[in-house]
């Protein structure tokens, strides 16, 4: 497989950085160290500023391969530990819910089976609508580093799936009081991260979320996401690992 750029860790950003713009480790070390990316460091916006990647390319004196079209994301789901629960890839939100319930259905009492589905459907078709889109045009979701997918709050709150979470839980797009699948879900299933090669939208807006991940205290900047599914499925040989978490 040729260069995919992965933020498994600090010492994987740091290398993934360093292939990207083509120079050492040492190198991105010291920029890391430079008083002016420390400023920048200090603020998300700055980190995301269109004049940072400039920055980075003038300390480094080297500019990212933007031939590089692709890199490893993480996507934060739960799944029963056997890896064919994965055999159809990552499905975008329509089918990927159905998909998930299906393979959940032995959890949901038989009288209420058919609303889960329908409500659930009818979620993310709401959801997806509101965001400015449809449902079969939106999701897998994912975030550029194992860290967002893995321990943030986002990343373990997606471990249920967020339709799912809105059959019981009232939002803007569920009325919810229909089943509390949440329990259940982190009882008999278990929390794992998908890391996957796929399509990175903007190269630079990548590379400002790893630099942004290193400099970071405990990986906690998770910045902005790269990766955007558009509903299309990541199929099942760019499917990197399956991590349980």
């Amino acid at each position: 497989m040729s260069f995919i750029p992965s933020c498994d860790n600090r010492a994987d950003a740091i290398r993934s950085l360093a292939e990207i713009y083509d120079v050492s480790e040492k190198e991105i070390e010291r920029v890391l160290m430079h008083p002016s990316v420390l400023e920048i460091a200090k603020s998300d916006a700055e980190l995301l500023s269109p004049y940072f990647p400039a920055v980075i390319s003038m300390l480094l004196k080297s500019s990212p391969r933007y031939e590089l079209t692709h890199a490893a994301y993480y996507h934060s789901t739960s799944h029963d530990g056997d890896p064919s629960w994965f055999d159809e890839g990552l499905l975008g939100s329509s089918a990927g819910i159905g998909c998930f319930i299906k393979k959940i259905l032995w959890l949901i009492p038989e009288e209420k089976r058919s609303s889960v589905i329908e409500q659930s459907s009818r979620i993310v078709a709401l959801r997806s609508e509101l965001e400015g889109s449809t449902a079969v045009g939106t999701g897998p979701y994912a975030w550029n580093t194992f860290a967002a997918a893995s321990s943030s709050s986002n990343g373990i709150r997606y471990q249920v799936p967020e339709a799912i979470q809105d059959l019981w839980s009232r939002s803007f797009v569920g009325s919810g009081g229909l089943i509390d699948l949440g329990g259940i879900i982190r009882e008999k299933l278990k929390p794992v991260v998908v890391k996957f090669k796929g399509i990175t939208s903007d190269l630079d807006s990548y590379c400002s979320v790893l630099w942004g991940y290193i400099l970071s205290e405990n990986g906690e900047t998770h910045l902005t996401h790269t990766f955007i599914g558009n509903g299309s499925g990541v199929p099942r040989e760019s499917i990197i690992a399956i991590i349980d978490v």
